[in-house]
C-alpha cells in the first residue's frame, strides 16, 4: 500500500510539473484544472502507479506513467477517425437516396424529408435540422449550415449541390448527387482500407516495443537479482536511456507506417 501510495503521488507530481512546464501562463483553479486533465492525470498515476509496483523503479514508473498518459488521446484520435469515416460513408447514402428519389419524380424537399428520417445515425440529426431550417428560411442557407456542422468535404459538396437544386433542375441535380455518391463511396472504401493497413504498421510497432519492456519485467519478477545493477542510480540512467531508444524506434516506425494524407 505504500509502494502504491508514492508512486500515485509521484506520477501525479510528474503530471504537474510537466503541465506548468507546457502552459506556464494558466492559473486555472484546482479543480479545473483536475476536470481539465481528469483522464490524462488518472491515466498517468494508474501507469506510474503499476510500473512502480512491479518493478520498484523511479525510471518505469516514469515511462509506464508518461505511456498511460498518452492512452486517452489515442483512444480519442481513434473515435475521431472513426467517427469521419462514418459520418462519410452516411453523406454517401444519403446523397444515393436522395438521387433515387429526385430520378423517381420525388420533389426535392420531400426527398429531404424522406431522407432525413431514414438517414444514418451518425447525421440524422443534423439531416433533420436541415429540413428544418430550409422551411423557415431556404434552402441554400440551411444548406450552407448543415455543411459547417458537419465540417466534412462531403458534406461540402453536398451542401453546394443542395444549394443550387433550383438552378441545376431535378435531371442535372440527379447526375450530381449520382457523382457525388460514387465518388465519396470510393474515397470512404480507400480510406477505410487505407487506415486498416494503417492501424496493423501501428499494432506491429506496439508489439515491436513493448516487447523488451516485457521481456525487462519478466526478468523481474522471475530472477530480480539479475536485475540488481538496474537499482543503482547509474542503472537507472542507463535504463532510462534505454527507454528513450525503445520511443525513438517507436516513433520512427509509425512515422513510417503513416498514411499522406491521413490525420494519425
Amino acid at each position: 500500500m505504500d509502494a502504491l501510495l508514492v508512486s500515485t503521488v509521484f506520477g501525479l507530481g510528474l503530471l504537474f510539473v510537466f503541465d506548468a512546464l507546457v502552459r506556464p501562463g494558466v492559473r486555472a483553479h484546482p479543480a479545473a484544472w483536475l476536470r481539465r486533465m481528469g483522464p490524462r492525470s488518472l491515466a498517468a498515476a494508474i501507469g506510474a502507479a503499476m510500473g512502480y509496483v512491479g518493478t520498484g523503479w523511479p525510471i518505469a514508473a516514469l515511462a509506464c506513467g508518461a505511456v498511460a498518459a498518452a492512452v486517452p488521446g489515442l483512444l480519442r484520435r481513434s473515435r475521431d477517425e472513426r467517427a469521419c469515416l462514418e459520418r462519410r460513408e452516411a453523406i454517401a447514402e444519403v446523397s444515393s437516396r436522395l438521387r433515387d428519389a429526385i430520378r423517381s419524380g420525388i420533389g426535392i424537399a420531400d426527398a429531404l424529408v424522406h431522407a432525413a428520417e431514414n438517414a444514418p445515425t451518425r447525421i440524422r440529426l443534423d439531416l433533420r435540422r436541415l429540413v428544418s431550417e430550409a422551411r423557415v428560411s431556404n434552402l441554400p442557407e440551411a444548406a450552407r449550415a448543415f455543411a459547417e456542422r458537419v465540417s466534412d468535404p462531403a458534406a461540402d459538396l453536398l451542401s453546394s449541390a443542395l444549394g443550387t437544386s433550383e438552378r441545376l433542375g431535378s435531371r442535372n441535380l440527379s447526375e450530381v448527387l449520382d457523382a457525388l455518391a460514387e465518388a465519396t463511396t470510393a474515397q470512404a472504401a480507400a480510406v477505410r482500407e487505407a487506415r486498416a493497413r494503417q492501424t496493423r504498421n501501428r499494432m506491429s510497432a506496439r508489439i515491436v516495443a513493448a516487447v523488451p519492456i516485457l521481456l525487462l519485467l519478466a526478468i523481474r519478477q522471475a530472477n530480480p537479482a539479475y536485475l540488481a545493477p538496474f537499482e543503482t542510480a547509474s542503472g537507472q540512467a542507463v535504463l532510462a536511456f534505454a527507454f528513450v531508444l525503445i520511443w525513438a524506434g517507436y516513433v520512427a516506425m509509425q512515422r513510417a507506417a503513416r498514411i499522406e494524407g491521413s490525420a494519425g
